[in-house]
């Protein structure tokens, strides 16, 4: 049997009868135990308890004032769930019934008086010890659970960094410094958070966001590094980006990747429908939406070969015309009042549009 520290050990008797509770300590001090507090009356058991938080309630079923029963009944909801505290029933008559109503109130054994010294010091021990060994499991338990924890965040963190440099890896041919994708990341999270989504989704726009244009990595060169304002056909080639985002990024179980594939493939949608897909209106999932305003905001006051950069306010502008028609004028007017808050902290760095040789 696994030992014990009786010095540490606390004991709790309750019994009306004066000269049971003499006896039960005199044994429970033969057998080594130090820490033994003992009252004739149930009404003080519960305050008893808080006080003490004792190792082992020995308890009398048949008393004034209170029954076992009703001592139980009171102590029970404050023991904590995950605890396994002893309650031995000590009583003279010990019928079917009466057993089995004390082991649903939540005693774990039984005594019978007179008591049996041997007995009861036998019972007590092999009680103390489930409640170590139940509480050596609980701390074993709690320590897997961190360890869990910790290489779960380690995994986590892993697959962030991954993202991170796929989203790089997507932008170098054309901005080694990945300045636009990190830039859509931190715009698309200030406009989750006054649309005031949940912080778990917050978190996941934050990260997914910087993937809406990991497809780039299947477009020509000839276009993604055309130096000069796009044409028709230049743009056309650009559409397919979306799906192949998409196609890199489906397929998985992982919330965020979900979410990136979802923003890769909708964050050309336009909010009248005539976007890459087709797509209306709130068919276009929210993510998708959230970033099809910031990464139309970014590209507009960025500087790019391209196309012509415009200022803050004219970029404002542009939003709130396109609001009901590129994009959801509700994520528009949310979008103009972080404008208005952030100011110049809106505006990228200086985008390369060519690789340094």
């Amino acid at each position: 049997m696994q030992d014990l520290d009786l010095t540490t050990i606390k004991l709790l008797l309750v019994d009306d009868e004066a000269h049971s509770t003499k006896l039960m300590e005199a044994i429970l001090k033969q057998a080594g135990y130090h820490q033994i507090t003992s009252t004739n009356d149930p009404r003080q058991a519960v305050q008893l308890y808080r006080d003490l938080q004792p190792d082992l309630l020995a308890l009398d079923m048949r008393m004034p004032h209170m029954t076992g029963f009703d001592v139980m009944r009171d102590l029970v909801p404050l023991i904590p769930t995950d605890d396994y505290f002893p309650i031995l029933i000590i009583t003279g008559e010990l019928d079917a019934p009466t057993k089995h109503k004390a082991l649903a109130e939540g005693a774990k054994d039984f005594l019978t008086k007179p008591v049996d010294p041997t007995e009861v010091t036998l019972r007590i021990k092999n009680q103390l010890v489930t409640r170590q060994l139940h509480r050596q499991l609980h701390m074993h338990n709690e320590h897997l659970e961190a360890q869990v924890l910790v290489r779960t965040k380690m995994v986590e963190q892993t697959q962030v960094d991954l993202l991170h440099r796929l989203a790089l890896a997507s932008e170098y041919r054309h901005d080694v410094t990945g300045a636009h994708a990190r830039h859509v990341g931190k715009l698309a999270t200030l406009l989750a958070e006054a649309r005031d989504l949940p912080p778990e989704q917050i978190e996941l726009i934050k990260k997914a966001a910087l993937l809406h244009d990991v497809g780039k990595i299947g477009i020509s060169d000839s276009v993604l590094l055309k130096e000069g304002l796009y044409t028709d056909t230049d743009r056309a080639a650009m559409k397919p980006h979306t799906k192949i985002g998409w196609k890199l990024l489906s397929d998985s179980r992982a919330p965020l990747l979900q979410m990136a594939a979802e923003i890769a493939l909708t964050h050309h949608e336009r909010w009248d429908g005539t976007g890459f897909l087709g797509m209306k209106g709130t068919q276009i999932p929210l993510p998708g939406r959230i970033v099809t305003v910031v990464d139309a905001f970014d590209a507009m006051t960025q500087q790019c070969a391209y196309k012509e950069t415009m200022t803050v306010m004219q970029a404002k502008a542009e939003i709130e015309r396109e609001g009901g028609k590129q994009f959801d004028p509700d994520l528009v007017a949310l979008f103009l009042m972080v404008i208005d808050r952030e100011g110049n902290n809106l505006v990228s760095e200086p985008k390369p549009v060519t690789l340094v040789a």
